[in-house]
């Protein structure tokens, strides 16, 4: 027999009162103060005085809470700077938000630290209060530090090896042309005396298709050399050696070549100049092997205290993010040799195109001229 007792239902919760809201809301707060990472300190947004400071900002400039409580910001050790900390909370009272991204503070020690200064003011009960997050970035900046030092010494290196590159380069070009070279010219000259000596006629065929062979070694060495470190580079300076090449490329593959420049009155650095070379020397390659042009042009402009070099053609493009991530990846190490190269000069360099648009190659480096030989004076 079923029972005809009723079952009660539960009863619905009590809502919660303002009052146990807005203190849940508090010990929240107080617990993510308490536990937060960075350092805060909360002062009365009228007087600069300080109110309250978490366990980890004491812990980071070593002063205990009783210390900085009651204390105007610029009466800590921290903030010993009185004129300049006043100064700043002015500014925060007038824009309400004051940001640092890196503030020199001394810990109770002594200890030099940099941090992160974020600061607000907002209302709490009617009362304007600042809240100021204090984020110690020292270990940051000494990391920093250490990666600058690491980049500057990198730069000395890549420039030393780069002379030397282009030093053993001028070497061996030099040496191909005088002694290589020189020793083909002889051979050459012996082997047309042999073909005009009487007997001459049986071996003359062979002569013949010796002195051919000759004269295409002479000439791929010749070409060697002129890669190697044109001496029109060393012997005219930048102007000559970029008209010469820019020419001497384009005739490569047969298509039309414009050289423009600024005229330079005096030489300028070996630095610059070798460097600008290459810089062109690259983009032209790009041209002869990728670009399809019809057209390439060469600029050189003096503007701003510095040179400017654009290589242009009107070839079919690429995409230059795809570029640079070939780049990046280690597949296409042109772009990044052309870009390391504007550097070690003092310079920068940029790559503009877009399939079918063609492409431009800016590169501009200081205006750094050749220092002129100093004058013997008489004794």
């Amino acid at each position: 027999m079923k029972s005809n007792k009723l079952i009660s239902k539960p009863s619905a919760a009590k809502p919660r009162s303002p009052e146990y809201a807005l203190a849940v809301s508090e010990l929240r707060y107080r617990r993510l103060f308490e536990t937060a990472q960075d350092g805060i300190l909360i002062l009365n947004a009228d007087t600069g005085q300080i109110d309250d400071a978490n366990p980890f900002l004491t812990d980071m400039l070593g002063y205990s809470r009783e210390q900085l409580l009651g204390n105007k910001l610029w009466e800590i050790g921290p903030f010993k700077d009185v004129e300049a900390s006043k100064a700043e909370f002015r500014e925060l009272q007038r824009e309400a938000y004051v940001r640092y991204e890196d503030l020199p503070l001394e810990t109770s020690t002594g200890k030099a630290i940099n941090v992160e200064f974020v600061s607000n003011i907002y209302q709490v009960n009617g009362d304007r209060v600042v809240q100021c997050n204090i984020r110690d970035i020292t270990k940051r900046r000494q990391a920093e530090e250490k990666l600058k030092d690491y980049s500057r010494q990198l730069q000395v290196l890549s420039r030393r090896l780069v002379a030397a590159q282009e030093t053993e380069r001028q070497t061996i070009a030099r040496e191909l042309h005088d002694e290589i070279g020189q020793a083909l010219t002889v051979i050459q000259l012996n082997l047309q005396t042999l073909l005009l000596s009487p007997g001459a006629k049986a071996l003359s065929p062979r002569l013949r298709d010796s002195l051919g062979v000759v004269d295409r070694v002479q000439q791929q060495v010749h070409d060697l050399s002129l890669n190697l470190r044109p001496m029109i580079l060393d012997d005219l300076g930048l102007e000559p050696a970029l008209r010469w090449f820019s020419r001497k490329q384009a005739a490569l593959i047969g298509i039309k070549a414009q050289f423009k420049a600024d005229p330079l009155k005096q030489r300028l650095s070996r630095v610059v100049e070798t460097e600008c070379f290459r810089v062109a020397q690259e983009a032209l390659t790009n041209v002869i092997r990728h670009a399809h042009a019809k057209t390439v042009t060469v600029e050189l402009r003096k503007q701003a205290r510095q040179l400017h070099l654009r290589v242009r053609d009107d070839g079919v493009g690429f995409e230059v993010a795809a570029v640079r991530e070939q780049a990046m990846g280690g597949t296409s190490l042109g772009l990044l040799s052309m870009a390391e190269r504007a550097a070690l000069a003092g310079g920068g360099l940029e790559l503009k195109s877009a399939p079918g648009q063609g492409t431009e190659v800016h590169a501009w480096f200081p205006l750094n001229w050749k220092t002129p030989a100093r004058e013997l004076k008489p004794a």
